[in-house]
């Protein structure tokens, strides 16, 4: 397991990393456009050499990959493969994605047209040594909770998931549990702080400084035999502009100790 960060791939990024020790990054392309992105490929491999520093994941959130649209079914599958194509290139293992969330279809049907998607794109990632995961973040994605892993996962052995505790606290479901039952299932995570007063969100602060159990956490993740990185999510509007850095910094600090090399 590596330790690193959400990026948008600048220079000043590559340094940061290199200089806390933090060896992967993430970057998330949800643009509706994707050209302008995989036009950096070249600037982007050679900030990766010039800081020794690897991509770890690539994800595109929030699009509606089970429309009743062909044209749209067909342009999400056209840009999703792109992206894996571009993942194999650069040496990423995992692009992450979600389902979309399939308004006026019944929760059945979903899950049919779900499978249907992301076995394709789960079968054109693996030919490509590239492994895919859907997001649990209900952001343009229904199935994001067990229900729906339920009936998509077992149909689909090569999807994983991409699994960020926050989402399934602050629908006041529990994490832990979840980690114990589809940990197996996890092929990447976010380390994004959780923080509720008096049953509301209030902010996702930096892990360490909010509610999240990391430690125990990882315990299940070390006990699920999980082979993905930790990502650190940088999210509260306090730790944006000049605390950016600062907020990475002090998740590091808190997770480091529970990460083995």
């Amino acid at each position: 397991m590596r330790l690193g960060f959400i990026s948008d791939l600048e220079e000043q990024d590559f340094a940061f990393a290199q200089e806390e020790g933090l060896g992967v990054l993430e970057h998330n392309v949800n643009e509706p456009e994707i050209d302008s992105f995989l036009a950096k490929r070249g600037k982007i491999r050679a900030l990766m050499a010039k800081y020794d520093c690897e991509l770890t994941a690539l994800g595109r959130f929030g699009r509606e990959r089970i429309s009743d649209d062909p044209e749209i079914r067909a342009k999400e599958l056209e840009n999703d493969q792109r992206l894996i194509d571009f993942c194999n290139i650069m040496g990423i293992p995992t692009f992450v994605c979600g389902a979309g969330k399939g308004d006026g279809l019944s929760f059945q049907e979903k899950c049919e047209r779900a499978i249907d998607v992301f076995g394709e794109l789960a079968d054109y990632g693996e030919r490509r040594g590239v492994q895919v995961a859907v997001y649990n973040c209900s952001w343009g994605n229904f199935p994001h909770q067990p229900p729906a892993w339920e009936q998509i996962l077992p149909a689909i052995p090569n999807l994983g998931i991409k699994y960020d505790p926050s989402h399934t606290m602050y629908d006041g479901r529990d994490y832990l549990q979840e980690t114990r039952d589809w940990g197996h299932k996890f092929y990447h995570a976010h380390a994004k702080g959780t923080l509720i007063i008096a049953g509301e969100r209030f902010e996702d602060p930096p892990a360490g400084m909010d509610q999240t159990n990391w430690g125990a956490f990882l315990a299940i993740l070390y006990a699920r035999n999980y082979q993905g990185d930790l990502i650190i999510e940088p999210h509260a509007r306090t730790w944006m502009g000049s605390r950016f850095y600062d907020g990475i910094r002090i998740a590091a600090h808190h997770l480091r100790p529970f990460v083995l090399k």
